[in-house]
């Protein structure tokens, strides 16, 4: 029994409530995410392997960069509308009628700034390439509105806790692109252009897709208002740099590798990347969960939620990225063919800065939904200069390996901060993370969710 002495906070809403949500929300909001989320890495890993067997590691090197370009011009315009979508819709600041006309309104201007700006920067940062590359370039280039709006319905219903109507918008692309590289397959056709074609098909049946499903769910207005406006473009741009940065960190090796090493070597490291990162399933649909679920609970909940969540991911990562180290070279010949064995040891670099990415896409969430989208950004710049010194040092003496030992050192040194300013924020600290609440507040918080 409580002592009369504190002071128990008197919940908005019923106690029942507050527990279901906790409980139930999470539990089948996770399990759905979940599963999509295994579904795309499966898909993934398809393409992945279907893109490495049809074009060699010189036509995979050629498609990472005419992609890469373009999807960094749309991470640095994205204005952090995505989780700023979640965060109000969560939050019932206004109704989704408002969220979802202001969000398009926003969505056009990014639009046209990704074209824009796309047509001078794309064509000069693949000067290297072949004019058939750069060709393709544009046309992904002109793909990118698809690919912003695609997000958008899935936003709102992820806020609005449909994990279900969210996740199936979240597979099309990768399921679309995993048909028809499976085509590509059995034609054992190999072109770079009807790859390149696949991404975009993928993206414009997503942007259909995504608002057939929406307008199915909801019955929308279009009001605007000048509130709704503002209010997704003040915690937008304060979770800008985070996004934008968490990016740019997790690119800045693939974007200097496209303009400094051969398309071959390019291609063993993004092959080295994507299996360092097979494991990331699990805290990426724990954090988007996250997200959506901490949004719509009071503060307290909302620590209990990223508590379960960094304690479950910590497990999942350094069980399973420690087989996976023992395995990968082995693994990565099976799979992708002989012609990637020197993408093994890459891997293995990379795998430690794995757990700490992995667990950082949590706790990046987990303070989004505590109503602080700037602290990630700290993290991310620190992560985004020691990766930047780490590639100029490393990367003209060790090439790839060389930007896999930048990225990692990265990785690690940003989860070690952001685990600080948890503690200098948030009053979160790391004992709390790994343990659960102190004694005394976990007395208080069984009370007030009856657990």
């Amino acid at each position: 029994m409580v002592s009369s002495t504190l002071e128990i906070p008197r919940p908005t809403r019923s106690k029942s409530t507050l527990k279901s949500m906790l409980a139930g929300c999470y539990a089948g909001g996770f399990a759905s995410t979940l599963l999509a989320q295994l579904i795309i890495l499966g898909l993934g890993t398809f393409t992945g392997v279907a893109a490495a067997r049809l074009l060699g590691p010189q036509g995979r090197g050629e498609l990472a960069a005419l992609i890469l370009w373009p999807s960094v011009l749309v991470m640095l315009f994205s204005l952090g509308m995505n989780q700023a979508i979640v965060f109000d819709t969560g939050h019932n600041h206004e109704g989704i009628s408002e969220v979802c006309t202001a969000s398009a309104l926003i969505g056009l201007a990014q639009s046209l700034g990704v074209v824009l700006v796309g047509l001078l920067v794309v064509p000069l940062a693949l000067h290297r390439y072949s004019p058939e590359v750069r060709h393709l370039a544009l046309i992904f280039l002109f793909s990118t509105p698809f690919l912003m709006f695609s997000g958008y319905p899935a936003n709102l219903l992820q806020g609005k806790l449909d994990f279900l109507s969210f996740n199936i918008i979240r597979t099309i692309v990768p399921l679309v692109y995993a048909l028809g590289l499976a085509v590509l397959l059995l034609l054992r056709k190999a072109d770079l252009r009807d790859v390149v074609a696949l991404q975009v098909l993928g993206y414009v049946v997503a942007a259909v897709g995504g608002c057939w499903i929406l307008l199915r769910k909801e019955k929308l207005r279009y009001p605007l208002k000048k509130r709704v406006l503002n209010s997704l473009l003040s915690f937008g741009w304060k979770t800008q740099l985070a996004t934008v940065t968490s990016y740019i960190n997790q690119r800045v090796d693939q974007l200097l590798l496209s303009l400094f090493v051969s398309p071959r070597e390019l291609g063993l490291y993004v092959v080295a990347v994507t299996v360092s990162l097979a494991l990331g399933f699990l805290p990426q649909a724990s954090a988007m969960v996250t997200l959506a679920a901490g949004s719509n609970l009071p503060r307290e909940g909302a620590k209990a939620l990223i508590t379960n969540s960094f304690r479950t991911c910590l497990i999942w990562l350094v069980v399973g990225c420690s087989t996976l180290f023992v395995v990968a070279p082995w693994l990565i010949t099976l799979v992708f063919g002989p012609k990637f064995m020197g993408s093994g040891l890459a891997c293995r670099i990379l795998l430690p800065g794995s757990i700490a990415l992995g667990l950082n896409q949590v706790l990046y969430e987990g303070a989004r939904s505590l109503n602080d989208p700037t602290l990630p950004s700290h993290s991310e710049g620190l992560a985004v200069v020691l990766t930047c010194l780490g590639l100029y040092l490393l990367l003209p003496r060790f090439g790839f390996l060389g930007a896999a030992i930048a990225s990692t050192l990265a990785y690690t040194s940003s989860l070690v901060f952001t685990l600080v300013l948890y503690r200098l924020r948030l009053r979160f600290p790391m004992r709390e993370l790994l343990c659960g609440p102190a004694p005394e507040k976990g007395r208080l918080m069984a009370v007030y969710f009856e657990l």
